[in-house]
């Protein structure tokens, strides 16, 4: 939200609505906010809302329950930095540079500053990048400054593990306007480091677990369940918006959406659940044991639907939820940079043609890969899916080799090629 005005008024009764909160308000709140919409998706979410509340959608609950562990800075901040900043006055800025430059900005920049971690889970997507090199403090600090000028305010730390970086937290209290998620497996987290996620109030937490104890400590290792527990509860009593996200195997699928691993999510304070579906990744991914079948995958929006009907805990879900992005999102919805500063259209699509270190940000949105990338998505607008990769082979592979684009995960490319052959 760099540059970017916000309506103190339309803040503060938001603000105000949200310390009591009653259906009435909650009502008044996505009024309040539904003033501000600026396209048709907007107004959608903005008539779905008014329609779980007038219905009592179990998702009302989990809203409600959310809303009140926050403390008051967090709660300050999630208002105007990710539902003001981020969506709906970040898109006005969005389209003003998209008028300008006829190219439209992503409404998440996603930074991997380095692929270190304390943990080597395997099957990561960055277990096969390059580690030899790190994003510094300054590079990251320039991307978000020149993020923001186009109206990106949403960005999302990634690694490796984001807080092996030692300036992470510096990071985040320098650009109290912006919205940060942070992906993290939270074991090099203390309460000193928890105390100050807690005054910035603009970072909202995502803890990575596997399902029950077993299957996280048998991919991330022994503790690393208990670990993530106790830090989550930490996060949450101290009224940080914290969650799980978990990548959803062949390994954990009945296992994650059961009402005893739920249930345990709840009790150590999760808001939410971000569930990403295992993706062919190159070598990190080469056996088949982690990708679902494609029969728990013809499961996974009545799964995911059960959970929200029966649970007060805010589900999304990478594959069923692909609507709400209109498909996938690579290149339009998000970028992503790696350690390397290599730009890649998604994390998930790691193919890279321009380097931040080498050609500036404007010039890298406008370049023929990443405009050839969002034309598949043009070409292909009934195709709701997850991933080009899986839905569109053929046309990303097309793509990639008309560009040039070189693979950042050893092995991609060749499964790439697979999928194309098999379309």
């Amino acid at each position: 939200m760099l540059n970017m005005k916000l309506p103190e008024g339309l803040t503060s009764s938001v603000l105000s609505f949200a310390s009591n909160l009653s259906d009435k308000n909650l009502l008044r709140i996505v009024n309040s906010l539904g003033k501000l919409t600026s396209i048709e998706w907007q107004d959608k979410g903005v008539l779905a809302l008014r329609r779980m509340i007038d219905e009592n959608h179990s998702g009302i609950e989990a809203t409600k329950r959310v809303i009140k562990k926050l403390n008051p800075k967090v709660r300050a901040k999630m208002v105007n930095n990710f539902l003001l900043g981020g969506i709906l006055m970040g898109y006005k800025k969005r389209y003003a540079f998209w008028e300008k430059y006829g190219v439209a900005p992503p409404g998440n920049l996603m930074i991997s500053s380095t692929t270190k971690c304390n943990l080597r889970c395997y099957g990561c997507y960055a277990g096969t990048h390059q580690i030899a090199d790190d994003l510094s403090r300054a590079e990251v600090e320039t991307l978000i400054e020149e993020a923001g000028k186009s109206g990106t305010n949403i960005i999302t730390m990634l690694g490796g593990e984001p807080f092996t970086m030692p300036w992470m937290l510096d990071v985040v209290e320098k650009y109290p306007d912006v919205g940060f998620q942070i992906f993290t497996n939270s074991l090099l987290l203390d309460d000193d480091k928890i105390g100050r996620l807690a005054k910035a109030g603009n970072a909202m937490i995502a803890i990575g677990v596997d399902g029950p104890k077993e299957l996280t400590d048998g991919r991330k290792g022994e503790g690393a369940f208990a670990g993530a527990l106790a830090n989550m509860k930490k996060l949450s009593d101290a009224g940080v918006l914290v969650g799980y996200s978990t990548m959803v195997s062949r390994k954990n699928f009945d296992s994650i959406y059961a009402d005893e691993f739920i249930d345990t999510m709840i009790a150590a304070g999760a808001a939410f659940g971000w569930c990403a579906i295992a993706i062919p990744q190159g070598a990190a991914c080469r056996e088949l044991q982690l990708i679902p079948t494609p029969e728990q995958k013809a499961m996974i929006p009545e799964k995911v639907r059960a959970v929200r009907a029966r649970k007060p805990i805010i589900i999304i879900d990478f594959y069923s939820d692909a609507n709400i992005t209109e498909g996938c999102g690579a290149g339009r919805v998000t970028l992503h940079v790696n350690n390397t500063g290599d730009v890649e259209p998604c994390v998930f699509f790691p193919f890279t043609v321009d380097n931040i270190r080498n050609k500036p940000y404007l010039d890298i949105l406008k370049s023929d890969f990443l405009q050839g990338i969002r034309k598949i998505h043009k070409d292909h607008p009934g195709k709701v899916q997850t991933c080009m990769m899986i839905s569109q082979p053929r046309a990303a592979l097309k793509v990639v080799e008309d560009c040039k684009a070189k693979e950042t995960s050893e092995g991609i490319l060749e499964q790439l090629h697979a999928l194309a052959e098999q379309d």
